[in-house]
C-alpha cells in the first residue's frame, strides 16, 4: 500500500471513530509512521485530507455499487437481490467508512457542508441510476411492474439500505441480515410483476 493510501485509510478511521474536531494531523501522521512534517508534504491541511478522504468513500461506494449487478446470467431476482445481500454484508464488513458515511452524511464538519454533501449525494445519485438501469431493463423484460417508475423503486430499495445501515449501529451481523431477509421478501414482493 502506498503512502497516501495508508494517510487516506488512517484518516478515514480516526475521522469516523473521533469524529473531524477530534483527529488531528500528528494523530493521522502517527497513525501512518509518519513525522507530522511527512504529511504535510502530501497534504497541506487536515481539511484537503478530509475531503480527499470523503471523495475516496464516495468514489469507492459508485464502484462497489456498479459490481454488485455484474452478475450475467442471472434473472432480475437474483441479481437486486445478490446486490441488496452484497450491500448488506459490506455494512458488517467496512464499519469504518461506514462509520464515516453516516457520522458526516448527518454531521458534516462546519465549513465542509457544502463540498461534502455535494459529493456524498453525487455518489448516491449514481449508485441509483446504476440501479435504475437495470430496473427499467427489468420492467422492459416484464420482469417488474411498469406501475411503478424506476425513480420510486429505487428509492424503496435504498430507504431499505440506509435503514440497514442505521442498525449497525445497535445489532449484530446476524440480526441485521434476519432483517435483511425479512425486507427483501417485502420489497420484491411489492416490485414483481
Amino acid at each position: 500500500m502506498h503512502t497516501k493510501e495508508k494517510i487516506l485509510l488512517e484518516g478515514m478511521k480516526l475521522f469516523a471513530t473521533l469524529g473531524y474536531n477530534g483527529t488531528s494531523m500528528t494523530k493521522i501522521a502517527s497513525q501512518v509512521g509518519l513525522k507530522k512534517s511527512s504529511l504535510y508534504t502530501h497534504y497541506n491541511s487536515k481539511e484537503a485530507l478530509f475531503l480527499d478522504v470523503t471523495a475516496a468513500i464516495a468514489e469507492d461506494y459508485i464502484r462497489f455499487v456498479k459490481s454488485t449487478f455484474e452478475n450475467e446470467g442471472k434473472s432480475t431476482e437474483e441479481k437486486l437481490y445478490l446486490s441488496f445481500q452484497a450491500h448488506v454484508e459490506d455494512m458488517a464488513n467496512h464499519e469504518d467508512s461506514l462509520e464515516f458515511y453516516n457520522r458526516f452524511s448527518s454531521y458534516p464538519p462546519q465549513g465542509l457542508e457544502d463540498k461534502v454533501l455535494e459529493l456524498l449525494r453525487e455518489s448516491e445519485k449514481q449508485a441509483r441510476e446504476a440501479f435504475k438501469d437495470v430496473v427499467e431493463k427489468a420492467q422492459e423484460q416484464g420482469d417488474i411492474t411498469s406501475e411503478i417508475s424506476a425513480t420510486e423503486i429505487a428509492h424503496a430499495f435504498y430507504g431499505l439500505l440506509d435503514g440497514l445501515s442505521y442498525e449497525t449501529n445497535y445489532f449484530n451481523f446476524d440480526i441485521i441480515k434476519s432483517h435483511g431477509e425479512s425486507m427483501w421478501k417485502v420489497f420484491w414482493r411489492g416490485v414483481m410483476a
